[in-house]
């Protein structure tokens, strides 16, 4: 038994609260070599007296499904409801040869006797408070976001354009700096806000649209104004109304880790030096200053009056205008008590306001119920892209990643990421696919099957395509219509739930081009088949075969047998008749 590889660690991601009953608990093994790992939890009964009279601790025992095998780990997992909301436990392993008792303090025999009724040697869930449950806004789970970024989106109002306006180009020839504009503005969005809506959008993720100078506009001169080239705070006002009225959720860009270097507050600090009530509010160095980009001084996040001054910002546009939630630009780049100074404070303005961070690394410290209800999940998207986009990872590669980022992270807590495949700080997903719509497609497929909001960048439905930054941010094509697979998928998550929240993931077979998954809940099993390079024949699980599906993308009647041809870049969404 290879005990080293084994790994379980309470109040993380292999042991929490699910709800005010139950908990999950998840342990890893090297891969093939556990036969059987069974939970030994606190019995109902207590403390029994056995034959010779001795008090023995009395132990339920569960056993421990495998939910996953990766190239190199097992992955055991099994749900229990302990009687009295606390629990003591332990795992008990099994391979061909020998048990051993694993728990807190270590690795034991089983029939060690003082072991047994040692409870403190055991792993300890204390108790279940239902403050401590990790719960995201309900909504969230089901929302499919659209990012927009507004100067490129659509020209709603030629009357607040820019002095120097481009004329609207997606062209590879366009000029896209940060000094130059397009005119895209609110009321293109509004006058939009019917082809989202059929698209089946129910989220819009809008970059900032407070005044600036640049495009981008993620140097902020003023948090309580609209940039004037977008519009005004009735149009914002406008926006979420209509969208509302349509089902559609607006969550807004908040740049608090740095404000920009036209603002009246570091202009009054570089101009007045340490006389300025502002100088404090950034990191001087005589006359140099830390900065996020050099025209992005960074803000001292501790200091008290830089927090009032962003907690009104944060409240003031939940409730001058009803957004729905905030994205947090760089996130993880600003103290911790700032953050949970920021979620109490929205909260109490509108408790099922959305926050979410933009992290690109392992979040586990943001999201213990204090300061985030998610993040924007690019470690789980990051190996969709590498199998079928860029083809540079195979397919248990994708596995073993894909796996890797989903365990990270409570299944509840999963429930509120956002997984996306592309943003205006990535390339375009048609870019990275090589401009092959057929690999587009199969990403938007994978993705859709995540847990939690999934989030398209804007054009994505019409292969948009953009190198990184600024490229990425080309004018939206209103000449072209939708030929993606985007409406079908949102369709298609929002029938059947199970797709994306609702279900749980079992993967039946994984070579280096064709995974073959199924995704149960407690409704309906749905499997899918996708495959990359090559039209490969495939030998179907067992339980698959001799069986009558029908087909969800094509809405058709299929029976399988054995064996199934799939073609190159093509995938399957599969419930059983």
């Amino acid at each position: 038994m290879e005990k080293q590889a084994i790994l379980h660690k309470t109040k993380s991601n292999y042991a929490y609260a699910y709800d005010a009953q139950t908990l999950h608990f998840r342990l890893r093994s090297k891969r093939d070599d556990l036969t059987k790992v069974t939970l030994l939890i606190d019995h109902e009964d207590g403390w029994l007296p056995n034959e010779e009279g001795v008090w023995m601790w009395q132990k339920k025992q569960l056993p421990m499904r495998k939910e996953f095998s990766t190239e190199l780990f097992d992955y055991w997992f099994v749900e229990a409801k302990p009687h009295n909301l606390k629990s003591r436990y332990g795992f008990l392993l099994e391979d061909e040869q020998t048990q051993v008792l694993f728990v807190e303090r270590g690795f034991f025999s089983p029939e060690d006797d003082f072991i047994q009724n040692d409870i403190n040697s055991y792993f300890s869930f204390p108790y279940i408070h239902e403050n401590d449950i990790f719960t995201a806004p309900s909504w969230v789970k089901e929302t499919v976001w659209y990012q927009i970024f507004p100067e490129r989106f659509a020209n709603g109002d030629v009357t607040n354009d820019p002095e120097k306006t481009h004329p609207w180009s997606n062209a590879t020839t366009a000029i896209l700096g940060e000094f130059e504009f397009y005119g895209g503005d609110l009321r293109g969005i509004i006058q939009k806000l019917p082809y989202l809506a059929d698209l089946g959008i129910s989220g819009i993720y809008l970059t900032p649209i407070f005044k600036s100078p640049t495009s981008h506009k993620y140097d902020t001169e003023d948090y309580f104004e609209i940039d004037p080239h977008f519009g005004t705070k009735e149009d914002l006002r406008e926006l979420v109304d209509k969208a509302h009225q349509l089902g559609i959720r607006i969550m807004l860009d908040a740049v608090f880790n740095h404000i920009g270097w036209t603002s009246y507050q570091f202009k009054d600090a570089q101009e007045k030096g340490t006389a300025s009530d502002y100088y404090d509010w950034f990191y001087f160095e005589g006359e140099n200053y830390l900065n996020f980009s050099y025209h992005m001084p960074k803000l001292n996040t501790s200091h008290p009056a830089v927090i009032d001054y962003l907690i009104r910002v944060a409240q003031y546009w939940i409730l001058e205008a009803d957004i729905d939630g905030w994205r947090l630009d760089v996130a993880n780049e600003v103290d911790h008590q700032f953050w949970k100074t920021f979620r109490k404070a929205v909260k109490e303005v509108k408790s099922d306001v959305y926050i979410c961070g933009e992290l690109w690394h392992d979040s586990q410290a943001w999201l213990n119920g204090d300061q985030f209800d998610g993040v924007m999940n690019y470690p789980l998207a990051k190996p969709i892209q590498e199998w079928i986009a860029t083809e540079r990872i195979d397919g248990h590669d994708f596995l073993e990643q894909f796996v890797h980022a989903y365990t990270r992270y409570p299944k509840n807590q999963n429930l509120g990421m956002m997984t996306l495949l592309d943003s205006h700080d990535t390339p375009r997903i048609m870019t990275s696919a090589q401009n092959d719509p057929r690999k587009v497609d199969m990403c938007f497929a994978l993705l859709a099957t995540t847990p939690g909001s999934i989030c398209f960048y804007y054009g994505s439905e019409i292969y948009l395509q953009g190198e990184d930054d600024p490229d990425n941010r080309r004018c939206m094509n209103w000449e072209e219509r939708p030929t993606s697979n985007l409406v079908q998928l949102t369709r298609l998550r929002k029938a059947h739930p199970t797709m994306g929240y609702a279900g749980d993931y079992d993967f039946l077979s994984v070579t280096a081009n064709t995974i073959i998954f199924k995704k149960v809940s407690d409704n309906e099993i749905l499997y899918f088949i996708f495959n990359t390079q090559g039209t490969n024949e495939v030998i179907l699980p067992t339980e698959m075969q001799d069986q009558t599906f029908n087909e969800c993308i094509q809405q058709q009647t299929v029976t399988l047998n054995k064996h199934l041809i799939v073609e190159e870049y093509s995938y399957l969404i599969l419930k059983k008749e």
